[in-house]
């Protein structure tokens, strides 16, 4: 596989990549994998680290798709023995997860608070199987701002509110999103959003978010609820612009939603325009295409592709690798942080808003500090 212009250049990324795509569920059969490339993806397969934690999340479907094209019995014990502890073990919290989530739902009912399911969890028991799921770090809700403080209030009882710094109160009063953990390991940690991102950057419409969604097939209530499939995409494209990352599980689940949701491309196409989010949504079509082998139509790539001076500068920022002592490194993440906010939403205006904001915030913060 060449490798992708828009991932980070690391050693490991090609054979994550593959790994990655081996993982789809759909738009491949085992006539997929000639010989070559059957060798190739064993010897990864066979290499494949005692610790997993970096393919945790696509771990069980790894684990199912080596079942199902006989790969598994060719692989030695120990690998064997990796991908099925390792997956059942993963299972098991995952389940556990669930389990809490169940009891947390319905108590959010009770006081007829709506919510919206976003990234792994609203893909559970929906795009992927109980059987064989695309594992999250956490669990995220998404909530109407009238409703943040009210559902924050109700996990705050039995969780910890997790305060990045006690010198940030104003900026944690003011995030997006707010994480809550605990010392029980049959909890998950847990992030609640009032809205899918940082303010300003891109133009998302709360309203509109909440019109556009539909009913979690698996909990047959109407305040349980995803997002509609092309505010899925445009919300994996902006966060994986915050992460600079478009090569992760993102792909994975950018492919299963294409594939089984059937987003509309004009709808995708006008609403990537309305957000601003034409660019980010152009990096992970494009490699979702190219990586996973998603039928993604070239004229909706062409729709959405940036100027190419543009392109070539957040072509670098994505590519950037970490080679730097540690003082440096710091100075050019931040320095290719603060340019992608610039040269990443459609409108570069959105970018240095944001950025003035936070200068603002924090300089609330110290002062919050000072009168104390």
């Amino acid at each position: 596989m060449n490798h992708p212009p828009y991932c980070k250049e690391r050693s490991s990324d090609d054979s994550y990549l593959q790994l990655l795509r081996f993982a789809r569920i759909s738009g491949w059969s085992e006539d997929d994998y000639q010989q070559k490339d059957k060798n190739n993806l064993l010897q990864i397969l066979k290499s494949l680290p005692e610790s997993t934690e970096n393919i945790d999340p696509i771990l069980p479907l790894l684990y199912e798709n080596t079942l199902k094209t006989g790969f598994y019995e060719l692989l030695p014990s120990e690998t064997q023995a990796l991908l099925k502890d390792n997956t059942f073990s993963l299972l098991a919290t995952d389940m556990a997860h669930k389990r809490w989530l169940v009891t947390t739902l319905e108590e959010f009912a009770t006081k007829d608070i709506p919510i919206i399911l976003i990234k792994g969890s609203a893909f559970a028991n929906n795009l992927y199987t109980e059987a064989a799921p695309r594992l999250g770090v956490d669990i995220d809700f998404l909530v109407k701002e009238k409703d943040f403080e009210a559902v924050c209030s109700i996990l705050a009882r039995s969780m910890n509110p997790v305060v990045l710094s006690a010198e940030r109160l104003v900026t944690h009063d003011t995030l997006f999103e707010r994480m809550f953990d605990s010392d029980d390991k049959g909890k998950p940690i847990v992030e609640i959003h009032r809205g899918l991102t940082n303010p300003f950057i891109f133009n998302i419409e709360e309203t509109g978010i909440w019109e556009n969604s539909r009913t979690h097939p698996a909990y047959n209530s109407e305040l349980v609820r995803i997002l509609s499939p092309e505010d899925t995409l445009l919300h994996l494209a902006v966060h994986a612009f915050r992460d600079l990352d478009f090569c992760s599980h993102n792909l994975l689940d950018t492919h299963e939603i294409w594939c089984q949701w059937n987003p509309e491309s004009e709808i995708l196409l006008e609403s990537a325009k309305y957000w601003g989010a034409r660019k980010v949504l152009y990096y992970l079509l494009f490699n979702a295409k190219i990586i996973m082998g998603t039928p993604i139509p070239q004229s909706l790539l062409e729709s959405l592709r940036p100027w190419s001076t543009t392109n070539s500068i957040n072509e670098k920022v994505l590519r950037y690798h970490e080679v730097h002592p540690i003082p440096q490194k710091r100075f050019f993440d931040r320095l290719f942080q603060l340019i992608s906010q610039i040269t990443f939403p459609d409108k570069a205006l959105n970018g240095i808003r944001f950025q003035l904001d936070y200068l603002n915030t924090r300089i609330k913060d110290r002062l919050t500090i000072h009168r104390k």
